[in-house]
């Protein structure tokens, strides 16, 4: 299976999940479902950061390492990243075409909706798996992409 068919399947159920995020705030209003969506990604970041360090039985997770074991999940939905910087202490890397961003334009989102939704979302799903790896490991959503064609920029940083 190549990036683009991940792609394509994960803007399909993408556009699946934002149609259902859109019905849900006709019935509880935006601010709830997003609450609600930031309190799921949260509950599951740690859930699998600990089955990941369970399989590699890494016991040292730095920065590096984080990224290391969190790309799958990032590769898994059809992003592709290129590393700008990589250190054991910090890695930022460049998120690539994204499926999430291309769903919600699909449904209709604007450029603020979008970002909004992943900082809510996605970014708080890494943002919690990255402390349940080491409690001293940050991620950040530094950067967020203005168009399709743009992009993200992440960093991992590990604190002393």
């Amino acid at each position: 299976m190549t990036i683009e068919d991940v792609f394509n399947g994960a803007k399909t159920s993408f556009t699946f999940f934002v149609a259902y995020l859109n019905t849900v705030a006709q019935e509880i209003g935006m601010e709830r479902t997003l609450s609600l969506l930031t309190e799921m990604c949260e509950t599951m970041g740690p859930i699998m950061a600990q089955m990941m360090k369970e399989q590699q039985g890494i016991k040292e997770i730095d920065a590096k390492t984080a990224l290391s074991l969190l790309s799958p999940v990032i590769e898994g939905i059809g992003i592709s990243f290129e590393i700008v910087e990589e250190s054991p202490q910090r890695v930022s890397f460049k998120d690539g075409r994204c499926p999430i961003y291309e769903a919600c334009q699909t449904m209709g989102l604007d450029s603020k909706a979008i970002e909004n939704l992943c900082r809510r979302g996605v970014a708080r799903f890494m943002c919690t798996a990255s402390k349940e790896l080491n409690p001293n490991l940050s991620h950040k959503l530094e950067k967020f992409r203005s168009a399709p064609d743009d992009f993200c920029i992440e960093v991992i940083e590990l604190k002393k």
